[in-house]
């Protein structure tokens, strides 16, 4: 079998042993792959010829699976490699168009397929693939970045920015190389020697790529005259504009740091930058600034040592200060609808601030014209909230009534026993809309908070009225049943005819058989008619209505009666629950 040359590979040949078996199976598993990609480029994405080859491709993944633990493939130019073995080479005839002459070209240095490979994640990662097949100047992003934008559950890769093939972002060659270990520095003297006459003239200094795989982390490891020489680099550099570039070679820079007093240098140089950043307004930078750290540095990361992780939040915790929430709550109002790009991204970096930043962005719901504006601070302040709702629920105390459905739109998607109280506060708003939509958020929550907002059944809206009896009918309650009972029965006479009848509808939808003694005393009666005139046939009406709902064997005898009776205004009360039947009313409810 053909092996790879490359010392790279030599050192991963003597630690990976792979069987002819694995290696047959992943050599049909590339063929299948790069037939796919072929097949993509000449079809329409829906083209059922697609659809096929993808298909079969994710049955090659999963036979390979069965008998193979993850498919990791190494990407060198013009060739891919399954640990120390060539598997696949790119045709001479046309390199440009092959996957793998991409995947390269965009810095991927290896790609790994995962055990339960959906054909979604297939689909997507080709989709992206063809989408940046074309390298121009003009194009926008690139297979890397939509790659990582995506993030795909079942493909891994790792990638160098090609910047750093050819660009170093620092002058490397001002800063002294770090002293050898004791026992080493024979064995340097006599490398250094044999180096004088291989090194060019002048001042023998080679400046080196951070991404150079020769240099070790060790090389990285700021000594007492770097932190000197790093800071003098810093202040002559008053024009050093930060780039997507710089905070890559900032993440590399700081995950090298094991000293504590160095790791707080480089800290607080990428706190300077994070001001500058928001003042120039480069969102999408200070987005990758804050995602870096926070996933170079996450909880799930075995290398981050304790004492990194907890000055990483600690640095967060320092970029919430107000004249940093202030700084960014000006940029806010000062948006377009136009800079839809930067807004997409400010809200992206907003996320990983304190919570303590809601108290400055609300005023910004309230003092902005723009939807999309108000759109992306309620998510950001959601995202916070669920992190700590205390900033919210002073504010909802202290300006609930001002802040009104905007505040309750944001509560709407938070959940807690705490925005809870917070959405019962907000049923004595002024508003009745707002009212109306915080009963019915809560009652959509739990059926059961419809008994402690019974009191609101005589409320002088019409439309809280209705939205309290609406949530009373929405389930069999024998709490709310003895609450209707009780209403109906103390002074419902002196109430509008058409609340009257809306309460007995409740009464129907959310009772029981308890409540037929009292329907029936109601419907049947004749003794009410010498002194309750007209008004009367309301009560009759409702109660026949509630029989109807209850639609029981014990209500429907009562109705039956009524339909028989030899007065006139009972019969004619039965009549009006044939509206029920008539408008498909469910009386099953």
């Amino acid at each position: 079998m053909q092996k790879a040359d490359t010392k790279k590979q030599q050192e991963i040949s003597a630690a990976t042993s792979l069987s002819d078996k694995e290696l047959q199976g992943a050599r049909q598993v590339i063929n299948i792959f790069v037939l796919a990609w072929k097949n993509y480029g000449l079809y329409p994405e829906d083209h059922v010829n697609t659809k096929r080859s993808l298909e079969n491709l994710v049955t090659a993944f999963n036979s390979f699976f069965t008998d193979h633990e993850d498919l990791r493939l190494i990407v060198e130019k013009d060739r891919l490699l399954c640990g120390p073995e060539i598997i696949y080479e790119v045709s001479p005839e046309a390199p440009s168009e092959d996957i793998i002459t991409l995947l390269y070209r965009d810095g991927i240095k290896w790609i790994e397929f995962q055990e339960g490979l959906p054909l979604e994640e297939i689909a997507a990662f080709y989709k992206i693939a063809y989408k940046y097949r074309l390298f121009a100047e003009e194009t926008e992003g690139d297979i890397v970045t939509a790659l990582m934008d995506e993030e795909l559950e079942y493909i891994d890769f790792k990638a160098v920015d090609i910047f750093w093939q050819d660009l170093m972002i620092m002058d490397f060659s001002q800063l002294p190389p770090p002293a050898p270990p004791p026992e080493e520095v024979a064995d340097q003297e006599e490398k250094d020697q044999s180096r004088e006459t291989e090194e060019p003239e002048g001042d023998g200094i080679v400046a080196r790529s951070i991404a150079d795989p020769s240099i070790g982390v060790a090389q990285l490891e700021l000594s007492n005259l770097d932190y000197v020489t790093l800071q003098q680099m810093v202040q002559e550099e008053e024009n050093w504009v930060i780039t997507e570039d710089l905070v890559e070679a900032l993440m590399i820079i700081i995950k090298s740091q094991t000293e504590q007093e160095k790791f707080e240098a480089v800290l607080g140089f990428i706190s300077e930058e994070v001001v500058e950043t928001i003042e120039l307004e480069k969102f999408d930078l200070l987005a990758l600034l804050f995602q870096s750290l926070h996933k170079l540095f996450s909880p799930k990361s075995p290398t981050v040592q304790d004492w990194q992780r907890s000055r990483i939040d600690r640095f967060f915790q320092e970029q919430s200060k107000p004249e940093v929430f202030q700084l960014i709550c000006d940029k806010l109002l000062q948006l377009e609808i136009i800079e839809m790009d930067k807004l997409k991204a400010l809200g992206q970096a907003l996320i990983y601030l304190s919570p303590e930043l809601i108290h400055f962005l609300l005023p910004v719901i309230l003092q902005s014209r723009s939807h999309e504006l108000q759109k992306m601070v309620s998510a950001v302040i959601v995202h916070l909230s669920r992190r700590d709702i205390g900033p919210l629920e002073k504010i909802a105390k202290k300006h609930g009534t001002e802040m009104g459905g905007k505040l309750l739109a944001i509560l709407n998607r938070l959940q807690g026993d705490r925005v809870n109280r917070i959405l019962f506060k907000m049923c004595d708003h002024p508003s009745d809309t707002v009212r109306g939509k915080a009963i019915k958020e809560l009652v959509d929550r739990d059926p059961k908070y419809a008994q402690r907002l019974f009191s609101l059944i005589d409320d002088p809206s019409k439309e809280i009225r209705t939205s309290i009896l609406a949530a009373i009918a929405k389930h069999k309650s024998g709490g709310l049943e003895n609450l209707l009972l009780n209403y109906l029965k103390e002074n419902s006479a002196q109430k509008d005819p058409a609340h009257i009848l809306a309460c007995y509808e409740a009464l129907g939808r959310c009772g029981s058989d308890n409540s037929i003694p009292f329907l029936s005393k109601i419907l049947l009666s004749r003794g009410w008619n010498s002194f309750m005139g007209s008004g009367k046939l309301i009560f009759r009406e409702g109660a026949a209505i509630a029989l109807a709902l209850l639609d029981t064997p014990e209500a429907k005898d009562v109705l039956q009666k009524a339909s028989k009776s030899r007065f006139k205004v009972i019969r004619k009360a039965f009549d009006g629950t044939k509206r029920l039947t008539v408008s498909g009313d469910n009386t099953n409810d």
